[in-house]
């Protein structure tokens, strides 16, 4: 049996999965293969904080632009939550980035951050710190138990959709009708 592995796939969660951190939750999914998975929640927004605290507490000097800016920042999932996982667009490339698809890269560096506060780094980014993950078996069995549902790469999801609307969003997408459900499936 071929097995099918979900790397760049958003993974929705159901209405039924009463897990505490991931009810209503959508994952992007940046590797899956025969050892396990690991993904980037998408919709748990923890802070917003403005561009010059953010270099200050970074040490990046020497920035004129995007004092202002409003950076995002997310909960990834339950491990190693104190470090950053930035989802970002194509167009940007470091020593510390990797290729999810072609559409999107990963890095786990602060020097991103320097390079978007010097308009140097990607058009889109998505920042989270942690991130989530599953071992061998583990997400497709979950899938097997209706607690997810895949839907493939959606970049609105992943850089352009505000996140408490994300998780409604992915769910019109794959075409769940809530009025199906019944009403202790929880609120939609």
């Amino acid at each position: 049996m071929k097995r099918f592995y979900l790397k760049g796939n958003i993974i929705c969660a159901l209405p039924q999965l009463n897990d505490i951190f991931f009810s209503k939750s959508i994952i992007y999914l940046t590797h899956h293969n025969k050892d396990g998975a690991l993904g980037i929640v998408l919709n748990y927004k923890i802070m917003s904080i403005k561009g010059a605290e953010l270099f200050k507490k970074l040490k990046i000097h020497d920035v004129k632009d995007n004092l202002d800016m409003d950076f995002l920042f997310h909960i990834g999932g339950p491990l190693n939550q104190n470090n950053g996982f930035i989802l970002h667009s194509q167009d940007y490339k470091s020593q510390h980035t990797l290729k999810v698809t072609k559409d999107v890269n990963l890095t786990c560096s602060t020097e991103i951050i320097t390079d978007i506060a010097r308009n140097k780094g990607p058009k889109k980014y998505f920042i989270s710190l942690g991130y989530s993950g599953w071992g061998p078996g583990q997400l497709e069995d979950e899938i097997k138990q209706n607690s997810w549902i895949n839907l493939s790469e959606e970049l609105d999801l992943l850089f352009d959709i505000d996140s408490e609307k994300k998780w409604k969003n992915a769910l019109k997408k794959i075409g769940i009708d809530f009025k199906k459900f019944s009403s202790h499936s929880g609120n939609a």
